[in-house]
């Protein structure tokens, strides 16, 4: 059910008080948790205004824009929710800090509401170091809000606000640019949620289409993220084989991950038969893996394991072998109200920084992401400071060595 006009106002007011609080400067707005418990139905969708690209979209920025970054974040911006916090993330938005805060330069290309709790969106991922020049404001719909609820040994479920800022991101001429330039793009999935929705006004999902088969060869991370029922299996399929084109086909993607419980689930929809009951490691998971690659036009492929680490299949490296490694994980001793959230997204950044951007070993640059999946998954919130963790941890993926 909605709130009402004079819940919502206060629920606003409240936040708005908290923007500024001294205590909340890290992506964290304490205690707002509360003033949302009767906004948990998100059955009932607001109606969606036709109103022109130009009218519903602010994306020029006044100010001169930045050189163009090395890695673009392209996907939703919003805020979790979790039992006793406001947190600032979206899987892509999360990536783009860790990079930055691994010394990569990163733009995200995002929407949020032309409201309050966009301007801070924005506010705080520039404080991260990322380039927000890409960040669009839409007119109708407001920044992005999911309810996140938290099990009993950290995982979370998500519930949508729907629709939401980050469903209308448009193509404009400076993204077009940005493309162009990346070394890297990363996209998530999540984004295209309303693809088959029907809904004019629903630009993400073209967008983001538009931006793979506009990619450079090699250059493209697909970051699966299946949340139900946010998602076509034709669409997400799609995404990642890219269109052909006239000259050598569909581009290949650079990276494909995903976890462990999206992988037979991926793995139904392109007719690989695959057995549930055999370990998910060792030549099993490989020939998975290569199967996935071939069928889904992927020169690598990722599987997160959860606390069981990862592995990654290479189809081609510098000497022209083909590689799979494995790390079993880390961990460190989890902080009070930690959760997993965001542990994925660091764990890609530094994944996509050493295996693509400085071409290390397979087997070091899964290591490194491990380390910082394995640091994020004992803190609290997606996007915690890379000073705090542990020696042991920090020398691993901090690229000191």
């Amino acid at each position: 059910m909605m709130p009402n006009a004079t819940f919502f106002s206060s629920w606003v007011l409240l936040t708005i008080a908290f923007l500024r609080c001294p205590v909340t400067e890290a992506f964290c707005f304490p205690k707002i948790r509360d003033l949302r418990r009767g906004r948990t139905d998100f059955s009932q969708r607001r109606r969606w205004h036709p109103v022109s690209v130009s009218a519903t979209t602010d994306s020029k920025s006044e100010e001169t824009p930045p050189p163009h970054s090395a890695v673009l974040c392209v996907g939703e911006t919003l805020y979790d929710s979790l039992p006793d916090a406001l947190f600032l993330g979206g899987a892509p938005t999360n990536v783009a800090v860790h990079l930055s805060s691994l010394g990569v330069p990163t733009a995200v290309a995002s929407c949020v509401g032309n409201d309050q709790l966009g301007q801070e969106a924005i506010r705080r991922i520039g404080a991260r170091g990322v380039d927000t020049s890409l960040i669009q404001r839409h007119s109708e719909f407001s920044t992005g809000m999911v309810i996140a609820t938290i099990d009993e040994v950290g995982d979370a479920k998500y519930e949508f606000d729907t629709p939401a800022a980050w469903d209308g991101l448009a193509l404009t001429d400076e993204l077009r640019e940005a493309v162009e330039n990346a070394k890297v793009i990363v996209i998530g999935t999540i984004a295209c949620r309303l693809g088959s929705s029907g809904d004019a006004i629903a630009t993400s999902a073209e967008t983001i289409s538009t931006i793979r088969n506009l990619a450079r060869y090699d250059t493209v991370v697909m970051d699966v993220n299946l949340r139900p029922p946010w998602y076509e299996a034709g669409d997400v399929l799609a995404l990642c084989r890219g269109k052909e084109d006239t000259v050598g086909g569909a581009k290949e993607l650079a990276l494909l991950k995903l976890n462990d419980e999206e992988l037979p689930v991926v793995e139904s929809w392109c007719g690989i038969n695959s057995n549930d009951n055999e370990a998910l490691c060792g030549e099993n998971l490989k020939r998975r893996m290569a199967a996935l690659g071939s069928a889904l036009n992927a020169c690598r492929v990722c599987v997160t394991r959860g606390a069981d680490g990862a592995a990654l299949w290479c189809r081609d490296c510098d000497d022209g072998e083909e590689a799979f490694v494995e790390n079993t994980g880390y961990t460190c001793e989890s902080e009070p109200g930690s959760d997993t959230v965001g542990a994925g997204d660091s764990f890609l950044a530094a994944l996509t920084r050493s295996l693509l951007l400085k071409n290390e070993p397979a087997e070091k640059a899964l290591d490194r992401a491990c380390a910082l999946g394995g640091f994020v998954a004992c803190c609290r919130g997606a996007v915690p400071d890379h000073e705090n963790a542990p020696y042991e941890l920090r020398n691993i993926f901090s690229f000191a060595d």
